[in-house]
């Protein structure tokens, strides 16, 4: 995958969202401390948005893997070595995937 694919791929919203809550996050530490509770309900937004980063990338990973197992399944067979490596691969993403989707 080229940069400008992987560019394309990235959610620029959610992103641009969690860059600016973390220079909040920063100012409001700065000002009131990490016992307020401005500071501690950003920290756990913040914490929900990386989240979401996390499972959307991860989503995305496990979309590629399984349009590479299509491939070598095409054109190698479904006995080939590379197929059951490339199906590894992809369950390792899913197992991945339902673990952070279970952390609080």
């Amino acid at each position: 995958m080229n940069m400008i694919d992987q560019f394309r791929c990235e959610n620029m919203e959610l992103l641009i969202e969690i860059f600016d809550l973390k220079v909040s996050l920063k100012e409001v530490y700065d000002q009131k401390g990490p016992a307020s509770s401005d500071y501690i309900s950003l920290s756990i937004k913040l914490n929900i948005l990386i989240k979401k980063y996390f499972e959307e990338k991860t989503l995305h990973l496990i979309n590629m893997s399984k349009d590479e197992l299509i491939e070598v399944w095409k054109q190698k067979g479904f006995e080939n070595v590379d197929m059951m490596e490339a199906s590894q691969k992809l369950d390792e993403l899913i197992i991945k995937y339902q673990k952070l989707k279970h952390i609080g």
